[in-house]
């Protein structure tokens, strides 16, 4: 699963913006382990898969992720305008993860994993309210898988040159 995520986390780097002339062995920080020559400075520190030239184009802890026009583009993402009331949406505008459920929702162009609750359900179709939505945001319906990628990427997520 760790490599599945590196590859995509790659191709997303690779494949949304125009290739860089400069390496990516500036430096390396990664949550939760503790080795020699790793920094444990938390996530302040810019990705090397966020810049102006990447799929990821900026990465802020409290607003989000924005993503390059390609790059949105390439990932085939739908977005719905949010309700700031309950909102149907359909089971695939969920992104499932182990432990919890969220939605992505887009607000000044930045997306963000938000959380939300569940009023009512069927098999097809959620009716869902969040704190975290207001009018004029957008909710994300298609693409959260490369969102989460992205997300990763953008915030230390996965590991850059080896995994554990």
């Amino acid at each position: 699963m760790n490599r599945l995520v590196c590859v995509l986390a790659v191709m997303l780097v690779a494949f949304s913006a125009p290739a860089d002339d400069h390496d990516h062995e500036d430096g390396h920080e990664e949550a939760g382990h503790k080795e020699a020559g790793h920094e444990e400075t938390g996530h302040a520190e810019a990705s090397p898969s966020v810049g102006k030239d990447k799929g990821i184009t900026e990465a802020s802890p409290e607003k989000g992720f924005k993503l390059s026009p390609e790059a949105f583009k390439n990932f085939g993402i739908k977005t719905v305008a949010a309700s700031d009331a309950t909102m149907k949406l359909s089971r695939s505008s969920i992104f499932f993860g182990l432990q919890e459920r969220n939605l992505y929702r887009v607000r000044d162009g930045f997306f963000k994993r938000i959380d939300f609750k569940t009023v009512s359900k069927t098999k097809t179709e959620y009716t869902v309210s969040s704190l975290d939505l207001k009018a004029g945001d957008l909710v994300v319906t298609e693409g959260l898988g490369f969102l989460r990628i992205a997300e990763l990427a953008a915030f230390g997520g996965v590991s850059e040159g080896h995994s554990h």
